[in-house]
């Protein structure tokens, strides 16, 4: 999605994945310097992200101790620790925080603490998968699709082409923030080449999952796996083909035709799913843009860029513990 290199920043992903949470290229910024509500775990202690990262870092420490970890590497560590500490802000560039497991290693919690020391913030994978609850000066809010930096409210979130978007389950995300008083106008930005996950596509991931009997790989029947494979298969709907609906009912009834025969006794509604498209392609159509060029120009003109990893290493299609991985 952009062409710039991730920068990785060594001792802190070597940091995190020692203590089993997220790898991420980010300098932690100092809790100081933002004047946004501090994140608070759901975990009903009330910690705020630093609290739990310095626990986090002191089990790191006392498992450098009981392996005998040379002082060299100790005093990289604790340089890079207070080479951050010494930074006001993160610098311009992209940073990404990615699960070096099988998922909740607690990306969300970096997630939400990172983003608000950042101009945009991106999802570039997966779909409206189990996501996660952050909780903010007592008010919970749960993220399916949205990027968790929409609480930012000087951040713009990107979802890039390689997310695959159930349109009702994002455009009620948004309304169930807006009921809480955040105001996501402008500052939500859909690619015209995602794809686009139908109520039909959870449906056949039902259908197929339930078909394994006892050897089910445990989807979350999202839609995502099937989605991917219309995407794949080359006979998927992109969310851009939403601005040209003549286009979009075409390929919508060719699409439902296909999946139906492939799946005899799957009835889909199509003239009402059609009638459902047409009433929101206006309100998508706004949000919808050509996201590598604008993130890009982010990158180009200094601006600083976070991207939320979805799912995790071992759950790669290629890297993971195939075949129970995830489709994104």
């Amino acid at each position: 999605m952009f062409r710039s290199a991730f920068r990785l920043t060594l001792p802190a992903a070597t940091a995190a994945t020692a203590a089993g949470i997220s790898a991420f290229a980010a300098t932690s910024p100092s809790p100081s310097t933002s004047s946004s509500p501090a994140a608070v775990c759901d975990a009903g202690d009330g910690k705020t992200i630093f609290g739990v990262l310095n626990d986090i870092q002191s089990k790191v420490d006392s498992i450098q101790k009981a392996i005998g970890a040379s002082e060299h590497s100790k005093a990289k560590i604790d340089s890079y620790h207070n080479d951050a500490k010494s930074k006001k802000n993160v610098k311009p560039g992209i940073d990404v925080v990615l699960g070096s497991q099988w998922g909740d290693e607690g990306k969300g919690k970096l997630v939400d603490m990172l983003s608000q020391e950042y101009d945009v913030c991106a999802r570039v994978a997966g779909g409206s998968n189990a996501g996660h609850t952050i909780v903010v000066e007592g008010k919970k809010y749960k993220f399916h699709l949205l990027p968790s930096g929409i609480l930012n409210e000087k951040a713009t979130c990107v979802i890039g082409n390689g997310v695959v978007i159930h349109l009702p389950s994002f455009l009620n995300e948004i309304d169930g923030l807006t009921a809480s008083g955040i105001d996501a106008e402008g500052r939500i930005l859909l690619s015209d080449r995602a794809h686009i996950v139908f109520d039909f596509h959870q449906e056949v991931d039902g259908i197929s999952e339930n078909r394994l009997g006892r050897n089910k790989i445990g989807t979350t029947k999202k839609g995502i796996g099937p989605a991917y494979a219309s995407k794949i298969s080359r006979n998927g709907i992109r969310v851009g083909d939403l601005k040209n609906f003549d286009f979009f009912e075409m390929r919508f009834r060719e699409l439902a035709d296909a999946t139906m025969r492939a799946h005899p006794g799957l009835e889909i509604d199509v003239d009402g799913q059609l009638e459902y498209y047409r009433s929101i392609a206006a309100r998508v159509g706004a949000m919808t843009t050509d996201t590598i060029e604008f993130t890009n120009e982010a990158y180009d003109s200094g601006k600083k860029i976070l991207i939320e990893g979805a799912n995790a290493t071992m759950l790669d299609i290629d890297f993971g513990t195939y075949p129970y991985v995830t489709s994104s």
